[in-house]
């Protein structure tokens, strides 16, 4: 997972909450519906873009069969660190490499697919991401890139949001919304019309939220987010604050004690034209 505007996965704590926490209750469901939905994987060379803790590769080293094989990608050594561990010894036709998105270390006209799970809205310089994303794929070549819709959305980071506003913390509230609120529909789009790409089509998906140990546990999610040493620090009676707000809005959301609200995600698809740009 890449990182701007100070939103940042660099610290150790924070990969291995993000692994431990997040990964479990968001981006392992989302990468499942994302390869159920779109079946191409089978004997493909892959480029996972923005790996994080690798969930996406681990789950494609169960569909790439003999043939194919997968470079994991992202800046973070921390995450690929845990994502290495994670795959332990049945990777053999699975490599990570730390590099930023736009600047990949990888040949031209070398991968089939580039996947790239809710990273793409992190990369500084997107229309350079977008333009690696088109110069490493094959002709005919597809890329799959899913970005959040706004924080609004995607119920339970709303009520990080609006808890944070309450007890004054704006300044983290802002950076709790970067993830959804910084990239929208038709800017996504425009990033890959204007390198080439054709085949543009954009889908919504929607999932619930469910978290099985309920409103402590999604307060534990707020606390495995970026934003967490920043809520660690402050002191203890706000933090109490926090949590309380947290707690009362979260009562209002669910029925059940375990969904959350939904979460809500822009699954973009796009094409490498089959002839290669001079």
């Amino acid at each position: 997972m890449t990182e701007s505007n100070n939103f940042q996965f660099s610290d150790n704590s924070v990969a291995m909450s993000y692994d431990g926490v997040l990964v479990p209750l968001m981006f392992e469901p989302w990468a499942r519906q994302l390869l159920d939905d779109y079946p191409i994987w089978h004997n493909c060379h892959i480029l996972d873009l923005a790996t994080g803790t690798g969930i996406v590769t681990r789950l494609l080293s169960e569909r790439i069969g003999n043939e194919g094989s997968i470079v994991g990608v992202d800046i973070n050594g921390e995450m690929l660190e845990i994502a290495k561990q994670r795959l332990g010894q049945d990777g053999a036709n699975i490599t990570f490499t730390e590099s930023e998105a736009h600047c990949l270390n990888l040949p031209s006209n070398s991968v089939d697919v580039v996947v790239c799970q809710q990273g793409f809205q992190f990369f500084p310089d997107r229309s350079v991401a977008a333009k690696e994303i088109h110069r490493v794929l094959v002709p005919n070549g597809k890329t799959i890139i899913s970005t959040w819709l706004p924080v609004s959305e995607y119920h339970v980071f709303g009520v990080i949001c609006e808890s944070l506003i309450f007890i004054g913390e704006n300044e983290i509230a802002g950076l709790m919304r970067i993830p959804f609120d910084f990239i929208n529909r038709g800017e996504l789009i425009n990033h890959f019309q204007a390198t080439g790409f054709v085949n543009i089509s954009v889908s919504e998906r929607k999932m619930p939220f469910k978290i099985p140990g309920g409103i402590d546990q999604a307060i534990k999610v707020a606390y495995s987010t970026p934003i967490g040493p920043k809520l660690r620090s402050l002191p203890n009676k706000i933090q109490e604050l926090f949590k309380k707000e947290m707690a009362v809005r979260l009562t209002n959301l669910t029925s059940d004690g375990v969904t959350m609200g939904q979460m809500v995600s822009n699954i973009l698809e796009a094409e490498k034209v089959s002839a290669i740009s001079s």
